[in-house]
């Protein structure tokens, strides 16, 4: 800027200093403002490429995480988990903090599955997680019955309580299974050892005795013949090969028929319907039922919550429907007998009326508790006479097979001695 009119010279000397400072001051400052857009921009392009670029240790980690999710937990059997929940109850009752107790369990237990649970959950536990949300990562070994009285426990404070009655919970429920499956056990083995006698006969025995007809030249007995055929079938190389791949074709196409919803509905209706069965599914679905809903609702668990938990312990489609039947009178303020009372062909009458007074009384835990128990001392009187029934039937069913071969093979022998006679 010139500054010419002013006659002062020694003012106008001032000003003229003066601008030139301001201009190259501005210039500075321009710089620096350009400097700083270049930096900023430098700035953003190298985040940008870093967060471009993928970070190697961030996606293993992922990677470990997805596989870890995806990774299934063998669950441990019933009677397993019973005991280790009641240990684990004992400690924390002691005094015990509940952290050290999970890690005791973790280092004891012989079970690889409880062993990586419990260490899971005492790592969670330190890092301020509570023990249901640590649970309800493996569906697969803490089922939703567990997981509720878990929960209820530890908003009541009565975890070690909780915990106590969910291991008798589990020793029941493996107490009832295990007698069914001891009554199963014998009829299956005695089976399975009747068809390997079978085959051994067919493959070992039967040619000898074939071999001794024919240098007879008797005509032998349809009986026997229908033996002779069976042997010279099942040492057919030929059929063989064609027989395994149609028992394996046959045994998956069956296997994936059997989880059809229309095969369940039809197995668990029949099972209801025949003399043999029908009272040991009867009672064991309705100690099991009993016994959950008992604990859960003695335990806190709203009752809505407590029937559909206890629904799935109950292993027949028929009694799955009158639980889902009861919720729905339940939430339209029904009381829960009502519903029993209509299925008078599956539910028994003192069922239904031990449900009746204990809604009436509002002690509905306690009586239900007590049909648990009947009904438990019930499945096992059941599996005894069972049992005792199956066993002479298996015995005549093993001697009528044995019967049916031995006349078969020496069929021909006594009508060769009457021919002769």
């Amino acid at each position: 800027m010139e500054y010419s009119f002013i006659n002062d010279p020694v003012l106008r000397g001032k000003l003229e200093k003066a601008s030139k400072i301001n201009i190259s001051t501005t210039k500075t400052n321009d710089d620096e403002n350009k400097l700083s857009k270049n930096v900023l921009v430098s700035n953003e392009n190298t985040i940008k490429k870093r967060i471009s670029k993928p970070n190697k240790k961030f996606e293993s980690l992922k990677s470990k995480r997805k596989t870890n999710k995806s990774k299934r937990l063998k669950p441990p059997s019933t009677k397993t988990l019973a005991v280790a929940t009641k240990q684990l109850a004992s400690m924390i009752r002691t005094g015990l903090p509940l952290l050290e107790a999970l890690n005791i369990l973790s280092e004891s237990s012989d079970d690889k599955t409880l062993k990586a649970v419990f260490k899971e959950a005492s790592i969670g536990i330190s890092r301020g997680a509570t023990l249901q949300e640590i649970l309800e990562k493996h569906p697969d070994v803490f089922d939703d019955m567990y997981l509720a009285l878990v929960s209820a426990g530890e908003t009541a404070g009565l975890l070690p309580e909780v915990l106590d009655r969910e291991a008798k919970l589990l020793e029941s429920l493996a107490k009832i299974k295990g007698q069914i499956q001891s009554a199963l056990t014998y009829p299956i083995a005695i089976f399975v050892l009747t068809v390997i006698v079978i085959i051994v006969m067919l493959v070992f025995v039967i040619p000898v005795f074939t071999d001794m007809y024919s240098s007879s030249g008797t005509k032998l007995p349809a009986l026997t013949q229908f033996l002779v055929d069976a042997s010279n079938l099942i040492k057919d190389p030929a059929f063989l090969l064609k027989s395994i791949p149609a028992l394996i074709i046959g045994f998956i196409l069956t296997k994936r028929q059997m989880k059809t919803n229309k095969f369940i509905n039809w197995k668990d209706s029949m099972l209801l319907k025949l003399p043999i069965t029908k009272d040991l599914v009867t009672k064991s679905c309705l100690a099991n039922f009993s016994r959950t809903l008992s604990s859960l609702n003695s335990a806190g668990v709203p009752i809505l919550e407590a029937l559909m938990i206890s629904k799935r312990t109950l292993g027949n489609r028929v009694f799955q429907r009158i639980a889902d039947k009861m919720n729905t009178e339940i939430q339209a303020g029904q009381p829960i007998y009502k519903v029993l009372a209509l299925e008078v062909n599956v539910i028994p009458i003192m069922f239904t009326s031990m449900f009746r007074i204990g809604e009436e009384t509002g002690e509905l835990s306690e009586m239900v508790d007590k049909l648990a128990d009947f009904y438990e001392d019930e499945v096992s009187t059941s599996v005894k006479s069972l049992t005792s029934i199956l066993e002479p039937l298996m015995i005549v069913f093993v001697a009528i097979v044995v019967a049916f071969i031995l006349v078969a093979m020496y069929l021909p022998m006594f009508n060769m001695m009457s021919t002769v006679g």
